[in-house]
């Protein structure tokens, strides 16, 4: 950060990627065979670390897992072929293991479709088959227990738990290399990996070793911890390690609060179970919660060790069980061990860039000294059909001043710890904790450099949102956000605003524009701002059907909108499309303001319908009451204060 003029050019060529994996490793006294292992070659990551290769955003979001670091600090370029793996890996998962049979056709046309895989995807294709194969198990044992012939069946199942643990070590043995069963600890794995080691726990508790399924667990479970992961990773592995363990302990007659291994400290079964819900609450995450809530209702009230949790953990499953009952949505589901709301299609980014500049084909080919690709080769690669090379990318991408290859960090540096301060802001802020994140925000200033766009745009942003909720300041906001929208995008003047790409953090900014000038009387500025956004939000995500980060702000800002034009029924419409698409990712943030959103736009429409009320007013009390009890799970005090004003209006 001393030198801002080779800052700069490391920044152009993007390489900042490649030196926070570099640092990381460093930091960890990692040698680069270590953190490649399984994966990838040392020859490949060292081109990683220096910026000069592309890669996959699996094997990168991976490598950053192994180290516990987020890889939502990035964002990402894919190609197509790349996103449409994803996609199909992600359909699998919502059948496993609810839907068998679909889930088993998914998986062979996955192993024809794509011959050629990576060491990760050949491990969450057998992760899938030991998961169906466990739960095809776990149905043969519950009938025979239902008709009296548990004893018969146990001995047949015998058979098929050796393999079903050839299969998960299988799994495990893709990318986790040596004698992992008795070192794990020594290897360098991402929360995806640990789930491989945690379906082999689960098969040696069907085999009948138990001693060994739980040392194995409690390998995974202390991992995370012992490898100074952040908690934001660590909620990707500990639910379903947890929800495992209460499965087994109960299974095989452990009291809950009871050491997991017999002979060794440390906190019980329910403890665990606990501890592991109380972090998904933190991160407003629902992996695995539905699977981790049913197994803690089965515990006595005691394994908790705190009056009234079990009756709290009853209340969330039922209201987990509700929401998914309402959207059709699986609450028992596999998650892959990437998300991709912060990737965009690259064939899609220079399509709409090309579009917003008004430039045809036959001219973006040119990065002003040469031809790049041929405009039919341009159209293969917009279509998601071609791949460019990571050098044409950014001679095609220079001429609308983007500069950046694969994955780009949210701001201009090489410090995880820095992403996560911003991070930690932006969550202070969206809870309104307003003076946690002024100190945070003090700290921030001092260890960036303001000079950078990025930097600089977040800054303002910062100050704007202070200025807008703490003050009230509406218009000053306004010019705020304005500017700092300005540091990364040109002016929109004789362009389409739909067509522009907003990142990450621009998508905010806009949104919250749209916004003021709706609470400012300018409905016209409003309406063109939160459509503008939507309509490129819904351009990116066209082809592949992955809905971006920062959809559901601008969703909730245009429904405020809506609302306010009278269009209730819409308004209506687009929440609840919001809710569909945030249950498809880990995080959940800011659903329960949907949920209440839902409520107060039927309870408006019921208004202009009174022939429906009875209908209406159920609609009401559920999305009021589901808005709630999330605002319970997510600790948001504020909304749930203000829900607390308006029970009477709402409840009866």
């Amino acid at each position: 950060m001393e030198h801002i003029n080779e800052q700069e050019l490391i920044l152009k060529y993007n390489r900042v990627y490649g030196q926070v994996i570099r640092q990381e490793r460093r930091k960890r006294k990692l040698s680069l065979e270590e953190l490649s292992s399984g994966i990838l070659s040392r020859t490949a990551l060292e081109k990683v670390e220096k910026g000069k290769t592309q890669w996959t955003k699996l094997t990168g979001d991976t490598l950053m897992l192994r180290m516990g670091v987020l890889p939502e600090y990035f964002e990402s370029l894919s190609s197509g072929e790349e996103l449409d793996r994803w996609r199909m890996r992600e359909d699998i998962c919502l059948l496993v293991p609810g839907k068998p049979e679909a889930a088993e056709e998914k998986l062979k046309e996955y192993r024809e479709k794509y011959i050629k895989r990576e060491p990760l995807e050949e491990q969450f294709l057998l992760k899938a088959e030991v998961i169906l194969m466990l739960s095809h198990v776990e149905a043969k044992l519950r009938s025979a227990l239902y008709q009296g012939q548990k004893t018969q069946e146990q001995a047949h199942i015998k058979n098929e738990a050796a393999a079903i643990l050839d299969k998960a070590r299988q799994a495990a043995d893709c990318t986790i290399q040596g004698d992992w069963e008795q070192y794990l600890a020594k290897r360098w794995l991402s929360p995806g990996e640990l789930e491989a080691v945690l379906l082999v726990s689960a098969a040696l508790f069907l085999d009948g070793s138990e001693d060994r399924a739980w040392a194995l667990w409690q390998s995974v479970w202390e991992y995370p911890q012992a490898n100074n992961w952040k908690e934001r990773a660590m909620v990707m592995i500990l639910p379903q390690a947890a929800a495992l363990g209460i499965r087994q302990a109960c299974a095989s007659g452990k009291p809950a609060g009871s050491p997991v291994m017999p002979g060794l400290p440390g906190e019980s079964i329910g403890s665990r179970g606990r501890e592991a819900l109380e972090m998904l609450r933190r991160n407003g995450c629902h992996c695995y919660v539905l699977p981790l809530l049913d197994a803690l209702c089965g515990l006595d009230a005691m394994a908790f060790g705190m009056q009234g949790y079990l009756e709290q953990v009853r209340e969330f499953r039922d209201m987990f069980r509700i929401v998914y009952e309402w959207f059709g949505y699986p609450g028992y589901r596999i998650w892959q061990g990437i998300s991709v709301d912060n990737t965009r299609d690259v064939g899609t980014v220079l399509k709409m860039l090309r579009k917003f500049y008004g430039i045809s084909r036959e001219n973006a080919v040119f990065d002003g000294n040469e031809l790049v690709v041929t405009p039919r080769q341009l159209e293969k690669i917009e279509k998601g059909i071609h791949k460019p090379s990571y050098e044409n990318y950014n001679r095609l991408a220079k001429q609308y001043g983007k500069y950046g290859g694969w994955n780009m960090p949210l701001l201009e540096t090489d410090s995880a710890e820095i992403l996560a301060l911003r991070q930690r802001i932006s969550t202070l802020l969206e809870y309104n904790k307003w003076e946690q994140a002024e100190w945070e925000i003090r700290r921030f200033r001092s260890m960036v450099n303001p000079a950078y766009p990025r930097v600089k745009q977040e800054l303002l942003f910062f100050d704007a949102i202070l200025k807008q909720k703490k003050e009230g300041a509406l218009q000053e906001s306004l010019e705020m956000m304005l500017e700092a929208l300005h540091c990364t995008v040109p002016d929109f003047e004789g362009g389409d605003m739909k067509w522009w790409v907003y990142q990450r953090e621009e998508i905010m900014i806009a949104s919250n524009i749209g916004s003021l000038y709706r609470r400012l009387g300018n409905m016209d500025a409003a309406k063109e701002w939160l459509e503008a956004v939507l309509s490129s939000l819904e351009e990116n995500s066209l082809r592949t059907g992955i809905c971006n980060y920062g959809y559901d702000v601008v969703a909730e800002s245009y429904d405020n909108y809506l609302g306010d034009i009278f269009c209730f029924d819409r308004a209506v419409e687009i929440s609840e499309n919001t809710v569909l698409k945030d249950l498809l990712y880990f995080r959940i943030n800011g659903i329960q303001r949907l949920f209440y959103h839902i409520a107060w736009n039927v309870h408006e429409a019921v208004i202009e319908k009174p022939e429906e009320y009875e209908l209406f007013r159920q609609k009401r009390r559920k999305a009021f009451q589901i808005s709630n009890v999330l605002a319970e799970f997510m600790f948001d005090t504020h909304l749930k204060a203000f829900l607390k004003s308006q029970e009477t209006e709402y409840l009866s």
